[in-house]
């Protein structure tokens, strides 16, 4: 065999290699519950690549204070010690698993009166006004359109869940959807602060 022609074959093959993998990861981020036997990486990590989506490591430390607006376009500090424990959340109105999740945090704050805060960094104020009619969202929710708290906290992944205690520490995060179950796990040791 040729030089030339084995070098065309290597580079045939890893071109192969290189389409179908390039498939196969296209696939694995797709929101749509419909991705069965696709390996999907668990989110959180302790160090970012910023050509693919990560959440930075953020517990044990402040939450950052950020500007955010609420849906009627009035600035809002975002992260602003309460002196009571609270969750922020990142979703948006297209995100399935942020769909799912949505009654588990509803219920959530009903069962333990802990505040949450929504923060939508793509959809509209209408929109997510609508959104949360759909859903029964009776907290607090704001718009990030400028992205200045995901740039704050790191998100790169959605639904992305933040419990900070009352003077501004985050004590838990949890990429992707939440749970009922892990609410309650993060939120019934707390129920005595409320």
């Amino acid at each position: 065999m040729t030089g030339r022609r084995r070098f065309l074959l290597s580079v045939a093959a890893i071109l192969v290699v290189s389409v179908a993998g390039g498939w196969l990861l296209s696939r694995a981020g797709d929101d749509s519950p419909s991705n069965e036997g696709v390996v999907v990486l668990s989110p959180g990590s302790t160090s970012q690549d910023p050509t693919i989506g990560t959440n930075a490591l953020n517990t044990g430390k402040v939450f950052p204070l950020v500007e955010v607006e609420s849906l009627d376009g009035t600035p809002v500090t975002l992260g602003e010690p309460t002196g009571k424990p609270f969750l922020v959340n990142f979703w948006y109105s297209t995100c399935e698993p942020c769909k799912r999740e949505m009654p588990a945090l509803v219920a959530a704050r009903a069962k333990y009166g802990i505040d949450i805060v929504g923060v939508n960094p793509r959809d509209t104020a209408e929109l997510a006004r609508e959104f949360a009619d759909e859903y029964g969202i009776d907290y607090r929710l704001v718009r990030d359109p400028n992205g200045a708290s995901l740039v704050a906290l790191g998100v790169g992944t959605f639904p992305m869940t933040y419990l900070v205690a009352g003077d501004g520490t985050i004590l838990e995060q949890r990429a992707g959807e939440i749970t009922a179950a892990e609410l309650d796990r993060m939120l019934a040791p707390l129920s005595g602060s409320q």
